[in-house]
């Protein structure tokens, strides 16, 4: 359904900028020629493209097939949304001059739009640093260092991943709380290429799963956790040296989907202790509706990627209430980062990758 889904939004969404092109410059004969070649010749190797992205072992080829058709792909997605809002200015004014100057600037538009996107990936993800007074802290700091949807895929390199592993652990944290996603691909053989074993924090990793690892496999997934030595939250809660726990919950959408292990709040948090700190981890934001209901310190989630590029950055503002950032609601605390890399198109238009690194500290009295 997602497949015919998209085909059908991209077939049409082609249709549209062809037409708005070749219409509003004029375009015929020869001219017309080149650009509709150069056009379905683009899109379609971007199609073919997303489909090998899975399924193809990496090498060079399949690396630049793969990242210019994700490219495309999201430069074809900033393009509707703006020609989408430009044509706002035609119930102004729809002359043919004013069209094709329009058409013009939209295009200028799209393409610095999209070669910042690129740009903005580039280079080593952010550091947000965040602080949180904690009542019941039994110590007077604990340090945890989240990360999610990373999505390693074909393009990946080994050293992106060694990177970041590198940075998490010069934070000498408590803990590690990986909030899914980890990669679109099978990397149950070459984990350990990509760092995933070398992370170091006092207490260990903590994991839950994402809606993609059920598309990569789940069993793929547990397996990369048994083998690193990640701490496997599947609707359930770890007491850590006796001063903390940290409960989770599976994907609260696709596990019910797939029909494996469907997320339950209830029991990740049964028979805690609530005299002391609990820290929740679950992908999708939107289960701290339910999370609140319980004294729980703070939830951290991830999926949202801070809607990437237009025009799902739009449309997610009016669909998640915790879209990105840190969110106080009734007195309880939730994370939504906007994801250690990306999913799909290396791009990202006005959002950054992260690293986060959250301080508790014990709260003052009075």
């Amino acid at each position: 359904m997602f497949f015919l889904i998209f085909f059908i939004i991209y077939f049409l969404g082609n249709i549209y900028i062809i037409y708005r092109v070749s219409s509003d410059f004029k375009l015929h004969g020869l001219s017309l020629v080149i650009f509709l070649s150069l056009y379905f010749t683009v899109a379609f190797l971007s199609v073919y493209a997303l489909s090998i992205a899975r399924h193809s072992q990496p090498s060079v080829y399949t690396k630049i097939l793969t990242q210019t058709g994700y490219i495309w792909l999201g430069t074809f997605s900033i393009a509707i949304t703006f020609f989408l809002l430009s044509n706002i200015l035609f119930i102004f004014n729809h002359t043919p001059h004013f069209r094709f100057n329009t058409t013009l600037i939209t295009v200028i538009i799209i393409l610095i739009s999209s070669m910042y996107s690129v740009f903005n990936t580039r280079g080593l993800p952010k550091i947000t640093k965040i602080t949180i007074p904690v009542a019941n802290l039994p110590v007077e700091k604990l340090t945890i260092v989240q990360l999610s949807d990373i999505h390693i895929d074909t393009a990946t390199t080994y050293d992106e991943i060694k990177k970041i592993v590198e940075i998490t652990n010069s934070f000498n944290p408590d803990i590690i709380a990986f909030t899914g996603d980890l990669a679109d691909i099978d990397i149950t053989q070459t984990y350990k290429n990509y760092g995933l074993a070398d992370f170091k924090a006092k207490y260990g990793v903590f994991a839950i799963n994402g809606n993609h690892e059920y598309y990569m496999g789940i069993k793929k997934f547990e397996s990369v956790c048994k083998n690193a030595n990640y701490i496997l939250l599947n609707n359930t809660n770890a007491l850590v040296d006796d001063k903390f726990y940290v409960a989770g919950v599976t994907d609260i959408k696709t596990s019910k989907y797939f029909n494996y292990e469907p997320a339950d709040i209830n029991k990740a948090l049964k028979n805690i202790n609530w005299e002391k700190p609990v820290i929740f981890l679950s992908h999708q934001p939107q289960i701290f509706f339910e999370t609140q209901k319980h004294p729980v310190t703070i939830q951290l989630s991830g999926h949202t990627h801070a809607g990437q590029i237009p025009p799902f950055d739009i449309i997610e503002l009016f669909i998640y209430k915790y879209f990105c950032g840190l969110y106080k609601d009734n007195g309880y605390y939730i994370y939504v980062t906007t994801g250690t890399r990306w999913w799909g198109p290396p791009m990202r238009l006005f959002s950054k990758s992260e690293i986060v690194h959250i301080t508790l500290i014990k709260a003052v009295k009075g």
